[in-house]
């Protein structure tokens, strides 16, 4: 947690802040105030030097940074600071692509894959889940610092760019990596953006890439005004490319003969600085310095042993107890900090467990865990069957957000439930609409809770029950790979297919599969899935009647398509009637901007009937970043009408249609709703984000504009709001249409194992398409929830041994029996989700209660324990940390643990002796020790999760003893 600090600036901030104009390179220590000297150059340069600050560009490394920057900007600056461009450099990278991309064949409408998505396209490629964090840290580093990949990895490094490609996206590296691309070849563009700014800082340049340096120091060529803060004592990230050595590199580049050295650590006491110092005396410097810190502490640095690291929680627990008691501190001010994320999971399980509120680093507490997520969800829902909230909740964690956004829609005026909503749209919907399959699923499982309940009489039995199924998103395989798959639509065979097998059963005709060497079994397994009952084989029945339809050496990848076409014929478009409407702002932030301009556009079937438009007077004066946006400023709303003479007109205008907005629960409905509530409020209207319904079809860019150039729909005057209404009416209908599509490629996931069945006995040379979805069947067909193998032994059987492939020649063309088998095993939930039901075994026998009811009403308190949430400290909780996520953080008490040579440097660092993550580890470590204030504290334990621990090298090295602590648990004396 951040605490008050004298704000008067050091001889050395002082140095830094008033420096002459051009380069200036500060070495800051920590707790020295690097960014507080950011800040006031900014405000000197503004303010003495008379910059205008849309000419200045303050770049951080991360977006907590750059959230931090921005608020004591405003702060200081007020209105002046949203003019000074700040933000990630990717976040920079992004907009310069977006705008001059095309001159190197990108597209402006890229999307960006998050972790998330290149997960699944490096899995889609066969890449273990163990090994995709590790061979994207490989791919980064090839791509930004020329890392040679072995063969194979470089093999799957192309794939995956092909595939990342196809799709129009760009991962976080290529941003980096494009830019630099493009301000090489094409140096006028890079002259043009590097003109837009007189003066560039930016904040932790230890932690910047060779080619993230390069793209900087472009944008200062016209100038020279580069403001560089920065560490090499705190670069803690080379995995990502980060390399401390760029700092030498600005001084020589920038003629540089010595730093300006923030000197001073205003943080840490003496004691904690000393010991912190010592440890780094082993590591090479780049720069001469002498950092000091003068406040004295009551408290001298302590290193304790333990044999285990069940004894080391217990004495910390006790120790942490003890301190709080005597202090009367907040549980915010204490944080613990370690190397690796298990260690977190066993102090937080231990913490919940003791009933003490903490927060772990992003991502990594009890419910952002799926798993445990999924299963706090059914056990509240349970609980609370009546409870709308817990419904969709519920539902958030198993249903696409698009269709969420749809049932919140479809609930009107508070006219329904969630639960109720929902089933109404599962009853009212096609039956093949991929969505209308997961409404229903949620609404089996959620109904069958009640039973689940009755069936068991502890937690433990209860949670493996639930974790029976899959966990996350309700998947449909032939959804997730629909850009790799045709529209049944196209194909001209299909569609005549579908029109005879629609039309045989009116006319009385029925379906004849002709001889085909065992191909004709699997169709008509595939034919009776999809509900054609009226079949047989041409053998047995000779073709009587002009309405029967005759399957003759017919593809089955046409025939799965036809039936497709068959079964989602009456998928149409969900949205035909609405009104679209868009804003323009004052400013960007919908918690205090005003409205100044609304458009809409009545929708009737799909076309635009009606429109509305007008401009606002707002009470306060419209941000220069905003005009930069719209062009409106305070001069062409002095004549409008005030937001309450046009609220009423809109309301009649939009009368009882949805609203829809893009993107518009995150900005325009918020807004709305609050500029609407004196004058009677927005709370009866309906509104429909349509980001998330393009977000689930497209990959790629889902900007408004971007939609509306990939769809072909005319675009008016962008940010103006009746044209962006307009553009936006054009592209639901677009949207609508590629669901539609899309519903059609997912439709009949059933039937999938006899399409791979079919593709087994069939012997076409593969097309693209069908080389994708025999991939994609296998694990279908051989598993044990398909009866396909089944239904082909005894059809087999029925036409005669000569009439098809043996059962076993099927079975090996699918990969053999040891594959079936493996797929066949069913593996307990222990199996499947090994961390996760680890933490959820201590979380059980945590909250073991009376009754079952008691002990499911103790574990939903103790989830509550643990979060996660937001990019500051959170001064009501124990805070959980890894020792990469702590900089920019600081606490009173701080516990570091698992000081132990195979956890910090790690074990092949130490057995292979390798000095450069020895090096890292240690200014990782001491990055980790000056996050305290007036207390630290560091452990270690001979055994961890039951495994030898190595030394304590820098224990040693700090000439820091170890106090052993055997048998009591109570805290040692200070």
């Amino acid at each position: 947690m951040v605490h008050a600090t004298d704000h008067t600036p050091t001889p050395a901030q002082r140095a830094a802040i008033e420096a002459p104009l051009g380069p200036v390179l500060v070495v800051a220590g920590p707790g020295a105030g690097k960014t507080f000297c950011l800040i006031g150059r900014i405000e000197r340069l503004i303010g003495t030097e008379g910059l205008a600050p849309d000419r200045i560009l303050a770049v951080t490394f991360t977006n907590k940074a750059a959230e931090e920057i921005s608020r004591r900007l405003r702060d200081s600056l007020g209105s002046r600071a949203d003019d000074v461009t700040r933000g990630t450099l990717h976040a920079l990278c992004v907009g310069i692509l977006r705008e001059h991309g095309e001159a190197i064949g990108i597209p402006r409408g890229f999307g960006v894959a998050d972790e998330n998505y290149q997960d699944i396209v490096l899995r889609r490629l066969g890449v273990r889940r163990a090994r995709v964090g590790q061979l994207m840290t490989f791919f980064g580093r090839r791509r930004l610092q020329g890392y040679a990949l072995t063969p194979g990895d470089e093999r799957l490094f192309r794939e995956y760019v092909a595939l990342l490609r196809q799709r129009n996206l760009l991962d976080f590296d290529d941003l980096i990596a494009e830019t630099a691309t493009l301000f090489q070849r094409r140096p006028e563009i890079a002259r043009a953006v590097a003109s837009r700014w007189d003066y560039v800082l930016v904040d932790e340049f230890q932690d910047l890439n060779p080619k993230q340096y390069g793209i900087l120091k472009v944008l200062v060529l016209p100038h020279r005004n580069f403001f560089a803060v920065g560490d090499d004592e705190q670069s803690i990230f080379s995995w990502a490319g980060a390399d401390p050595l760029v700092l030498s590199e600005f001084a020589r580049d920038f003629g540089i003969e010595r730093p300006i050295v923030l000197d001073q650590n205003r943080r840490c006491s003496q004691q904690i600085f000393r010991t912190a110092r010592r440890l780094l005396v082993h590591n090479p410097s780049l720069f001469d310095k002498e950092l000091r810190a003068e406040r004295a502490s009551a408290y001298e640095v302590r290193a304790y042993g333990f044999e285990d690291d069940d004894a080391e929680f217990a004495w910390i627990l006790a120790d942490l107890r003890a301190d709080r008691d005597a202090t009367k501190r907040a549980w915010g001010d204490y944080a613990l900090l370690y190397r690796k994320h298990e260690v977190g999971h066993r102090l937080e399980s231990g913490f919940v467990r003791a009933g003490i509120p903490c927060r772990l680093a992003r991502g990594r507490a009890l419910l952002d865990d799926p798993v445990i997520a999924f299963v706090v969800a059914s056990l509240r829902l349970m609980s609370r069957p009546d409870d709308p909230d817990a419904v969709e909740a519920a539902a958030r964690q198993v249903l696409p957000a698009h269709l969420v956004e749809r049932i919140r829609a479809d609930l009107g005026a508070g006219q329904a439930t969630f639960y109720r909503a929902l089933r109404t749209f599962a009853q009212t919907s096609p039956r093949q609409d991929p969505d209308t399959k997961r409404a229903w699923r949620f609404i089996y499982h959620a109904e069958n809770l009640a039973a689940i309940r009755r069936r068991h009489d502890s937690l433990a039995g209860m949670v493996e029950e639930f974790l029976a199924q899959r966990v996350g998103p309700y998947r449909n395989a032939l959804e997730e790979r629909a850009e790799e798959l045709s529209d049944p639509a196209e194909h001209p065979e299909a569609v005549a297919l579908a029109r005879r097998l629609e039309l045989a059963p009116i006319e009385g005709g029925r379906v004849l599969l002709a001889p085909a060497g065992g191909l004709e079994i699997a169709l008509k397994g595939m034919l009776l899935g999809a509900g054609v009952t009226a079949l047989d084989y041409l053998a047995d029945v000779p073709v009587s009647h002009d309405s029967d339809v005759l399957i003759r050496d017919t593809d089955p990848l046409i025939v799965f398509k036809a039936l497709q076409l068959f079964r989602s014929r009456d998928i149409g478009e969900a949205f035909g009637d609405y009104v679209a409407f868009d804003l323009e702002t004052t400013d960007r932030d919908p918690a205090t901007c005003e409205i100044i301009e609304i458009g809409a556009a009545r929708v009737r079937a799909g076309v635009v009937v009606d429109q509305f438009h007008s401009l606002i007077r707002p009470t306060g004066s419209v941000s220069a970043k905003a005009r930069e946006v719209h062009g409106y400023d305070d001069h062409d709303l002095r004549d409008a009408p005030p937001f309450a003479e046009v609220w009423p007109r809109f309301r009649a205008f939009a009368g009882q249609d949805v609203l829809v907005a893009h993107n518009g629960q995150n900005f325009d409905v918020p807004l709305l709703r609050r500029q609407a509530a004196p004058l009677g409020g927005a709370d009866d209207l309906v509104f429909f984000d349509t980001l998330p319904l393009a977000r689930s079809i497209c990959h790629d860019s889902a900007r408004l504009p971007d939609l509306a150039t990939r769809f072909g729909v005319e675009r008016g005057r962008e940010h103006h709001a009746l044209d962006d209404a307009l553009t936006l009416a054009g592209v639901v209908r677009a949207l609508e249409q590629q669901k539609v599509i899309r519903a059609r490629k997912a439709a009949l996931v059933n039937l999938v194992d006899y399409l791979g069945l079919a593709f087994a006995v069939d012997r076409r040379v593969p097309s693209a398409e069908r080389a994708v979805l025999a991939e994609l069947a296998v694990p279908f067909v051989l598993g044990r929830f398909s009866d396909a193998i089944e239904f082909y032994a005894t059809e087999r059987a029925l036409l005669g041994a000569d009439a098809a492939p043996p059962v076993e020649e099927v079975i090996e063309r699918l990969g053999g029996r040891a594959l079936m088998e493996r797929i066949r095993t069913e593996r307990g939930a222990h199996q499947r989700y090994p961390e996760a039901m680890a933490r959820l075994r201590a979380l059980i026998d945590a909250s073991r209660g009376e009754t079952l009811e008691d002990s499911v009403r103790r574990l939903l308190e103790r989830v509550a324990l643990s979060t996660s949430e937001g990019a500051e400290a959170d001064p009501h909780r124990v805070n959980l940390l890894t020792l990469h996520s702590t900089k920019g953080l600081e606490f009173s008490r701080v516990y570091v643990v698992g000081v132990e040579d195979y956890q910090i440097p790690g074990y092949y660092a130490v057995i292979d002796n390798r000095d450069d993550e020895v090096t890292e580890a240690r200014r990782l470590l001491y990055v980790g020790m000056t996050r305290a204030e007036d207390r630290l504290v560091l452990t270690r334990a001979d055994r961890r999760a039951g495994r030898d621990t190595g030394g304590s090298r820098f224990l040693e090295e700090m000439e820091l003893p170890v106090e052993r602590v055997a048998g009591s648990l109570s805290p040692l004396p200070r």
